[in-house]
C-alpha cells in the first residue's frame, strides 16, 4: 500500500484539480472503483497486522498495528468523508483538504514500510527482534 499511496499523494489527487468543475462529480463517482484494489489489500494488511502481534507480541508489532490504526482512521475519519463530499459537488476547500491529509497515511504507509523491511531483513539474523 505503500507505493499505491506515493501514486496516489503525487499523481492521482493532484490531477483532481485539471479535470474541470463540470465533469468532476462524474470522474470521482468513476474513481470509486480503485476501493475493489485498495479495500482487500488494506484488509489483508490488517488481518496480517492482527496475526503477527498474535505470534509475536512485542514492541515492533504494537508499533506497527498503532501506524495501521492511524492508517485507518486517517481513510475513514478523513479521507472518505471527503471523497463522498466531492462525490457530490466540486469544492476546491475540499479537494485541497483531500490532498494535503492524504499525508498521514503517506507518511504513516512509509513509516510502516521501512519498519517492515527492517523487520524481514533482521529476522534472518535475530531471533529476538524488539
Amino acid at each position: 500500500m505503500c507505493g499505491v499511496c506515493w501514486f496516489v499523494q503525487i499523481v492521482h489527487y493532484p490531477l483532481f484539480k485539471e479535470i474541470g468543475e463540470t465533469h468532476f462529480t462524474k470522474y470521482i463517482n468513476e474513481n470509486y472503483r480503485t476501493a475493489w484494489i485498495v479495500g482487500p489489500i488494506m484488509l489483508l494488511e490488517l488481518g496480517s497486522g492482527l496475526w503477527f502481534i498474535s505470534e509475536k507480541f512485542s514492541i515492533f508489532f504494537i508499533i506497527n498495528m498503532v501506524w495501521l490504526g492511524i492508517i485507518w482512521v486517517s481513510t475513514f475519519a478523513i479521507q472518505m468523508p471527503l471523497h463522498r463530499k466531492l462525490s457530490k459537488q466540486y469544492n476546491h476547500k475540499h479537494l485541497r483538504l483531500l490532498v494535503r491529509t492524504n499525508w498521514i497515511r503517506t507518511v504513516f504507509w512509509s513509516l510502516r514500510s521501512v519498519l517492515l523491511i527492517y523487520y524481514i531483513i533482521n529476522a534472518n539474523f535475530s531471533s529476538d527482534i524488539f
